[in-house]
């Protein structure tokens, strides 16, 4: 019994240091920036008069063979822009109705516009683009510094 219970010991003992974990990992990434930095192209919009668009389709369980409601309002939305000679479909609404194993109703309303008169910003057109849409503030850091001189210039 007592080299039975020796054996045992001996076996679990050498079982458990077989297994080792992992105690340090690091990683390290070189973060650049390799985007292309261009002058702001702008452009007139032609606004055409508001449209609505409306397909029903009956219930399926599980959608089965059926493309999901997001891929749905896609597909009505470029309807919508195809049929009418669109760029784009400007302030969509959707509106989503269903009936407990019944008919769904999928409705989009918009405005589709066209794109004209590409040109160069002009000083004028990048004024009123600052008040449409803010520059990007990014923060920037410095790197070169050690950790605690990032945290202390904060405060001092």
């Amino acid at each position: 019994m007592k080299m039975k219970f020796m054996f045992v010991g001996l076996c679990s003992i050498a079982l458990l240091s077989a297994c080792t974990t992992m105690r340090e990992s690091t990683s390290t990434v070189l973060a650049v920036d390799s985007s292309v930095k261009q002058y702001p192209t702008v452009a007139d919009m032609d606004v055409h008069e508001k449209v609505e668009t409306t397909i029903t389709w009956s219930f399926v369980p599980f959608n089965w063979g059926q493309p999901p409601l997001h891929q749905r309002q896609k597909n009505l939305t470029a309807d919508i822009i195809k049929s009418r000679g669109a760029d784009v479909l400007l302030e969509p609404q959707i509106v989503y109705t269903k009936q407990s194993y019944g008919m769904r109703t999928l409705t989009i309303t918009g405005y589709p516009a066209t794109f004209k008169n590409f040109r160069k910003a002009t000083k004028d057109d990048l004024e009123a683009l600052k008040v449409v849409a803010p520059p990007n503030e990014k923060k920037i850091y410095n790197v070169s510094q050690p950790w605690y001189k990032k945290i202390f210039n904060k405060f001092f």
